[in-house]
């Protein structure tokens, strides 16, 4: 039977062999506060010593757990299964390149005591290349049209939650993982608080095209609404069609007028074209979705989980 803690720190790792010894240095004081902790850092398929050094720290750290997936999984599907590992009455979930001070998770404790079930970190400045801002803008956006929380998409890897919403979101199956979508369904509850996030000298191993298939997760996932815009916007392109046949009709009938334009009909064909390709290709995003969810195919697949200095094999 597990053995419950007081707060657990789930940290997903992708090649951070330089970076998870600075990373629990800083965790194992913030633990210690809360009594009984615990530490998992989940190893999502890194490609250099990021197990070893993991396995290091377990000797002189008893509170780490080390959970290593079979392959490269994502960032989400990795903090899904520390969350699928933890067994604290708090979760605080956290990057490990340190832009998230784990100092701060007191503050964000303090917001779940007040009665919300998720407390997210906002970061105050964003440290960021230009590109990189704006696909994060773009996710944002999409984020509060489409899930309704108090937060309005403003959403952050920096976060604490109660253990059961922890265990609803885990029940969620999906072939495609947007966490903080999950975690909107699953409690209203969401409260955020601007925290400082400095300069870290480790490079974040999480990139613009991540953050954009996120976005098409959330957008494909929780919405129908690019559906209903294709719908919307075929009728409006179809009524505007039958206003230029009826005008073409009546100048032909009437004045005589011969039908010209050669190449704007050529343009008319390529953009309707484009068009229906596009939307094709939307209907079989959709679809192509369905026939992945119905192969059940596992969210993460565990190679090894081991606390402290016992291993035992997934």
């Amino acid at each position: 039977m597990n053995q419950k803690v007081n707060i657990s720190f789930v940290v997903p790792v992708y090649n951070g062999a330089q970076m998870v010894e600075a990373l629990c240095d800083r965790l194992v004081p913030m633990g210690r506060t809360y009594g009984s902790f615990e530490i998992i850092l989940v190893d999502d398929g890194s490609s250099d010593n990021s197990c070893e050094e993991i396995r290091e720290l377990q000797r002189s750290i008893p509170e780490l757990c080390f959970v290593q997936l079979s392959r490269n999984f994502g960032q989400h599907n990795a903090t899904l299964a520390g969350l699928a590992h933890a067994q604290g009455e708090f979760i605080a979930t956290l990057d490990q390149d340190l832009q998230h001070p784990p100092e701060e998770v007191p503050r964000l404790i303090e917001k779940l005591e007040e009665g919300f079930d998720v407390a997210y970190g906002l970061p105050e400045k964003r440290p960021h290349n230009l590109f990189r801002n704006l696909t994060s803008d773009f996710s944002k956006w999409l984020s509060s049209k489409i899930l309704s929380t108090a937060l309005g998409g403003n959403f952050s890897s920096f976060r604490v939650i109660r253990s059961w919403v922890a265990a609803e979101v885990i029940q969620y199956n999906s072939s495609y993982i947007y966490l903080d979508g999950f975690i909107s369904w699953t409690t209203a509850k969401v409260a955020g608080l601007v925290v400082p996030n400095p300069k870290s000298e480790y490079e974040s191993q999480y990139t613009s095209f991540k953050l954009i298939t996120h976005g098409i997760n959330l957008l494909v996932n929780f919405s129908i609404r690019p559906l209903q815009i294709a719908s919307v916007l075929g009728f409006a392109v179809s009524f505007v069609g039958l206003l230029l046949a009826a005008y073409i009709t009546v100048n032909k009938l009437i004045f005589s007028e011969p039908v010209q334009g050669w190449t704007s009909l050529i343009v008319v064909v390529l953009v309707m074209g484009g068009l229906q390709m596009a939307f094709m290709g939307l209907i079989g995003e959709y679809i192509g979705r369905v026939l992945m969810n119905t192969n059940h195919a596992p969210n993460f697949v565990v190679r090894e989980v081991s606390r402290g200095n016992i291993g035992k094999k997934a």
